[in-house]
């Protein structure tokens, strides 16, 4: 997924925390999630703005891919308990909208 471009930048925190065999990987989404059901103060709608897609990646391979809607709540924590996961391996959290925007934040694994 290519970084958004189009509107000011939606970062993502990620961390991924290697324990034995396996790693819990965490990614703070920072996203309004606005389901369309919302007005503005001067009783205008706001306009639906959700993330529809989430996936995770280490070492470049997809390990976790979800799909979500305009239930969930803004800024989002997500987190994936991984096996396989070293420490030093590249793991990259990427979304997308239902608008096209996309963001993606990639971390070392420790």
């Amino acid at each position: 997924m290519a970084e958004n471009t189009t509107r000011p930048s939606l970062p993502i925190r990620v961390s991924a925390r290697v324990t034995g065999d396996s790693a819990l990987i965490k990614a703070l989404l920072t996203h309004p999630m606005e389901n369309g059901l919302g007005k503005t103060a001067a009783g205008e709608a706001i306009p639906a703005n959700f993330i529809t897609e989430v996936s995770v990646f280490v070492n470049d391979a997809l390990v976790a891919s979800l799909q979500t809607g305009p239930g969930i709540a803004a800024d989002p924590l997500f987190g994936w308990k991984v096996g396989g996961v070293r420490i030093g391996d590249a793991v990259r959290v990427s979304w997308r909208d239902n608008q096209g925007a996309e963001q993606s934040q990639a971390s070392t694994a420790r």
